[in-house]
């Protein structure tokens, strides 16, 4: 099935990459536009127990991708989600945005236009929906596509040195 980053509706991109202990936050848009330039290498997914590539995307170093920045979350966060590569894709994907909901309540994720509000109306204005998660600030509404990329990142800081930009998936296991 085609579907990823280049027909995503959503504002903002949120790599969460376990292995180097960094949330990469960049706008959609910049995604998008970078996977257009074709200088990237288009390679292959795959998930354990499954034979063949799940996904297709592309390779960007995550400072390549314009506005893109790296928020270094404490030790005690990253504990609590308890990530671990021998959970399966949707586990993951799940602590990715538990971390990244997290996060936007103790307000360590930058959304722009927000309102300082209090934690009830904040815990009213955060609603999960699958890999997504929409703020309500006033007015506004911003989206955020949560991605687990595992074992993406910083190369000094044990990644692969690059983030994952899926634009194709296929889900033979049937997992939400």
């Amino acid at each position: 099935m085609t579907y990823g980053i280049q027909n995503e509706r959503s504002d903002l991109r949120a790599h969460v990459c376990p292995v180097v202990r960094r949330v990469y936050v960049f706008p959609t848009e910049e995604g998008q536009r970078i996977i257009k330039t074709g200088k990237w290498r288009r390679t292959a997914g795959y998930q354990k127990g499954v034979d063949g590539p799940t996904a297709m995307g592309y390779l960007v170093p995550p400072f390549a991708i314009c506005r893109c920045i790296a928020l270094e979350v404490r030790d005690v966060a990253w504990d609590a989600v308890r990530f671990s590569d021998e959970d399966d894709t949707t586990t993951k994907g799940h602590k990715a945005v538990l971390l990244v909901e997290n996060m936007i309540r103790a307000g360590l994720f930058p959304l722009p236009y927000v309102i300082h509000e209090c934690e009830t109306e904040l815990a009213k204005a955060v609603q999960i929906d699958g890999d997504d998660i929409v703020v309500l600030t006033g007015a506004n509404r911003v989206h955020i596509q949560v991605k687990c990329d595992y074992p993406g990142g910083d190369k000094t800081l044990g990644g692969t040195g690059n983030l994952f930009l899926q634009v194709q998936e296929r889900n033979p296991l049937k997992k939400v």
